[in-house]
């Protein structure tokens, strides 16, 4: 079980930037993220209601928690990736998500005044350098940062900031019921804007593709799916290895995406990414690298 669950996080996750490109395509953002996560939402809490994890209900302050979160997370965090996959592609995209981490590092170190250890400060810094260096065009720094990739870091920032500060809230303490919350409210509230900005819905569906359509529903479906075996991983397995996902992801996107998408590299990809990926490896694991350095160092006594 613990066996298929890691393939379930590792393949769902890392494949879903790629699907995020193929229902924008002929997909509006919004109408992506209103139909994904009323049905990721739904199918949580229905899972949740199964199992008795909404007895007792959510207070409304866990509930008001819960919707704080989901707009920053999810409406703002993954709306602002979705967004700008429609100029971005989705290896891109994966890789911008994956300096998350280094993200939340610079948020505990100025909100929270969490000392930045030298791992970590290893990884902000290597881990940024190597961002940069992706994203770079070939012709200047600035027209490679286009506002489709501004979009996308800024959706980055915007659920790096929630991961920083979400113990703070007062959520409920089932992880299924509190992220169902924050889906389907989400999904509510872009399927509320979608209705206003348009296109209608009878325009939505007859412009629809058909890699569009499976695209938004694999999302919906699967994405359910993996969030449930990472909720189960985290209850048997040990942080550090199921973190491990925040590496395998990106370079499972860069496969779908080069490799099967057709996709084009960046100028500087072979460096950007390697670089990126330490940075992300010392977020992740190098104060364990360290102190194993350091236990060599001192050799047996």
């Amino acid at each position: 079980m613990i066996v298929i669950c890691y393939a379930v996080i590792y393949i769902v996750w890392g494949s879903t930037y790629f699907f995020i490109r193929q229902s924008v395509a002929t997909i509006s953002p919004a109408w992506v993220l209103a139909i994904r996560w009323t049905i990721g939402g739904a199918l949580l809490l229905g899972v949740s209601a199964v199992r008795g994890g909404l007895k007792p209900l959510p207070s409304l302050r866990n509930i008001v928690s819960s919707v704080i979160l989901g707009i920053l997370l999810i409406m703002l965090g993954n709306g602002g990736i979705t967004v700008a996959e429609r100029n971005v592609d989705s290896y891109i995209a994966a890789l911008l998500a994956s300096s998350t981490p280094i993200v939340v590092a610079v948020f505990d170190g100025v909100l929270l005044r969490k000392r930045l250890t030298l791992a970590r400060v290893l990884g902000v810094v290597i881990g940024f350098g190597g961002v940069a260096v992706l994203l770079y065009n070939g012709h200047s720094l600035g027209s490679s940062f286009n506002p489709a990739v501004l979009i996308g870091l800024v959706g980055v920032l915007s659920w790096g900031l929630a991961t920083s500060l979400g113990h703070r809230f007062p959520v409920s303490g089932d992880n299924t019921v509190n992220s169902g919350i924050q889906m389907l409210f989400v999904g509510i509230a872009s399927l509320a804007v979608s209705l206003v900005i348009g296109p209608a819905p009878a325009n939505v569906v007859s412009s629809m593709s058909t890699a569009s359509l499976l695209g938004v529903l694999y999302l919906g479906v699967f994405g359910s799916l993996a969030f449930s075996a990472y909720t189960y991983l985290v209850t048997v397995e040990p942080a550090e290895r199921v973190v491990s996902y925040a590496l395998v992801n990106p370079l499972i996107a860069l496969v779908i995406g080069l490799g099967l998408a057709g996709e084009s590299p960046t100028p500087l990809l072979h460096l950007g990414v390697p670089l990126a990926l330490v940075g992300l490896a010392f977020m992740l694991y190098g104060e364990r690298f360290f102190a194993w350095l350091g236990s060599r160092s001192r050799g047996p006594r």
